[in-house]
């Protein structure tokens, strides 16, 4: 490696049989809502029930429970094994620099959806596997509120950690890190697979800046910023926006 890995306290290798773990949160959300409708339950009628009506923002919801408990079962597991929370990248960085690069990402990514959306619509190419304009479609304040905590908090906490903490150091132990960086964002893109075929190279893009972020500064704290101004961005201002 042309690089220190991102862990420096520890000298194992993290196990990479455990990726598939990683999409167990979108894969077991999906099954849960084919499991309601198997026994003829609506999925989104329990979401209409607690106020949620939009169906986008009820997915993800689930889905951010699912993630998390996964999330938490793969820490959990990695760390009775013997790795700590800073060697998974829960540390501060060094210096303000990471930070500022986080804010430049979100502005590149805000950007990049422009093209994306372009290409998506010239080559018929669906970004969303249903039709809509937004990745979520709050329009009430229990909506609003629930996306922003969904969205800018739990989201950022589970996906973060899966694919910068842990599999980005699993891939860079044992690859260049460009690869590493590559190959992160190319499982980051599949995971969105159930959100729809432009997303999924969207998201591959995107899951680029984290990438290089982690990669650099050897931290989380900075892929969260992003994750989460992101998700402002796109959960909760581009649907007042496009009222």
């Amino acid at each position: 490696m042309t690089r220190e890995s991102l862990t420096v306290e520890q000298r194992r290798l993290l196990p990479v049989g455990w990726l598939p773990v990683v999409f167990v949160g979108p894969v077991l959300r999906t099954g849960l809502f084919w499991g309601a409708r198997l026994v003829g339950v609506d999925p989104y009628g329990i979401g209409r029930a607690l106020g949620i009506a939009d169906h986008s923002l009820w997915s993800v919801a689930v889905y951010a429970v699912c993630g998390a408990i996964v999330a938490l079962v793969l820490l959990r597991a990695l760390v009775q094994r013997g790795w700590t929370l800073r060697a998974l990248g829960w540390r501060a960085p060094e210096g303000a620099q990471a930070y500022w690069a986080a804010l430049v990402g979100v502005a590149l990514v805000i950007l990049l959806w422009l093209p994306i959306a372009a290409l998506a619509s010239v080559t018929g190419i669906p970004m969303f596997w249903e039709e809509r304009s937004a990745f979520v479609g709050p329009s009430t304040v229990l909506e609003f509120v629930v996306a922003a905590l969904v969205g800018v908090v739990v989201v950022p906490l589970v996906e973060e950690p899966l694919f910068r903490g842990y599999v980005l150091q699993a891939l860079t132990e044992r690859w260049q890190w460009q690869l590493a960086v590559l190959g992160q964002a190319a499982l980051f893109g599949l995971y969105h697979l159930f959100v729809g075929p432009g997303m999924m190279l969207y998201t591959f893009l995107w899951a680029l800046v984290p990438g290089l972020i982690a990669w650099r500064w050897r931290s989380l704290w900075p892929c969260f910023l992003f994750h989460a101004l992101n998700n402002v961005w796109a959960d909760l201002l581009v649907p007042v926006l496009l009222r």
